[in-house]
Formats: C-alpha cells, sequence, structure tokens
C-alpha cells in the first residue's frame, strides 16, 4: 500500500534547532563516559577473581572448568580495554594489582600467558 501524503496546503511548524553541546559540556561527557569505562573494568577484575575463587574451591571438575574459563575471559577482557580509558594513579594501581593477583590466580588453576 502507497504512503498517504500529506495534503498540498499542509505546512509543517518548524522545529526550532537543538542547541549544540559547548565545549565543556562535550568534556563532560567524555569523562563520565571515561568514568564508566573505569568502573566497569573494575567490575570485571573483581568478578574474573571471584570466579578464580569458586574455581579454586570447586568440588567438581565441570564447575572448576566453566569458572576458570569465566576467570580468563574477565582478564583477557580488562587486559583488552584498559589502554582505551584515561586511569587516574590511583585507579592504576589499583586495577594493575588487582590484575596481577588475578594473573596469578588463573596461574595456579592451570593457565598460561
Amino acid at each position: 500500500m502507497p504512503a498517504r501524503l500529506p495534503p498540498k496546503d499542509y505546512e509543517a511548524e518548524p522545529h526550532p534547532a537543538r542547541p549544540r553541546p559547548t565545549v565543556d559540556e562535550k568534556l563532560a561527557a567524555l569523562a563520565r563516559h571515561n568514568k564508566a569505562c573505569v568502573d566497569f573494568l573494575k567490575t570485571d577484575v573483581a568478578a574474573g577473581l571471584t570466579f578464580a575463587e569458586t574455581a579454586r574451591t570447586a568440588r567438581t571438575s565441570s564447575k572448576r572448568e566453566r569458572n576458570r574459563h569465566s576467570a580468563r575471559r574477565a582478564y583477557d577482557t580488562v587486559t583488552k580495554l584498559i589502554g582505551r580509558v584515561t586511569l587516574t594513579e590511583f585507579d592504576a594501581k589499583i586495577l594493575g594489582r588487582d590484575l596481577a593477583r588475578l594473573k596469578s590466580e588463573l596461574r595456579g588453576l592451570g593457565e598460561s600467558f
């Protein structure tokens, strides 16, 4: 079915132009985005450490393997994405420490790097 066209005498109301964001607004948006990304990396490392701990204490090989795999995926994700964010000195220290701990846990579970 063809689209209906408005009558010829139809005049659409002009839409007011949306103001463009200022430089400060753009910088604030970038800072919020960066903080959200850093928070994601911290959360992913923490999840990886939890998976590694669960794998280490698992009673069945399937649970151990599944959680080891999830811990490794978290490690790989964080190491892949960490170069795309701007870290404060404090965040770099925390993430570096936790990544090293996760890597050590993964080695203990048989992962090789």
